[in-house]
């Protein structure tokens, strides 16, 4: 068994990149909304109904509200590498109601490995396309993912991910057939709105 896959038994992130879950309170309080107010960055992409996947779900902080905008009818698929944060995904689910809505996806450090029924209507990436291994590959494996007009939000932390590498990630959605409908600015860091 190689060490990669030792940690990923043990639920220990491969990349020294990954937030781990037990860093999961500073991922999801009060005080965050303050600053990253879920509805501000995601609720102009989002109707009722919608087929909606948060990559890098972490505790739920996008996961919930935005279970709750796409109401009743709609679907949202919360996807994280650690089975912790998605456990909490579902405490956090149950205690408002909003079991139903959400589906629960453990990827892989290497790959996202996630099958739909149909497709995406949104997609977001909050601050963890710069944590995977390879994310010319993982945009690759996101494109498929969105319909065909649907949008794909991707959002980079300033302090991790300089103009450089920004600009680079960028290429690298044109190259797996992104087209870059915006850089949409006050998303809590450099934000790049794609669709295909």
């Amino acid at each position: 068994m190689t060490d990669e896959q030792k940690n990923e038994q043990k639920n220990v992130p491969c990349n020294s990149h990954v937030c781990s879950h037990k860093m999961a309170f500073m991922l999801d309080n009060w005080i965050r909304k303050l600053f990253q107010n879920p509805r501000k960055i995601v609720g102009e992409y989002i109707r009722e109904g919608d087929t909606v996947i948060d990559f890098g779900c972490g505790p739920g902080f996008f996961s919930t509200e935005m279970a709750r905008m796409v109401g009743g009818k709609g679907k949202v698929v919360a996807v994280d590498l650690q089975e912790e944060m998605l456990e909490h995904v579902k405490r956090k689910a149950a205690a408002k109601n909003l079991t139903g809505r959400i589906d629960y996806h453990r990827c892989k450090s290497d790959r996202i490995g996630l099958q739909l029924d149909k497709k995406a209507d949104f997609i977001l990436a909050f601050y963890m396309v710069h944590e995977t291994p390879n994310p010319a590959a993982f945009l690759e494996e996101v494109k498929p993912l969105l319909n065909k007009g649907g949008k794909f939000l991707v959002v980079e932390p300033r302090m991790h991910v300089n103009r450089e590498m920004y600009g680079e990630m960028i290429g690298m959605a044109e190259n797996a057939g992104f087209r870059v409908l915006d850089t949409p600015k006050k998303k809590g860091g450099r934000s790049a709105l794609f669709t295909v």
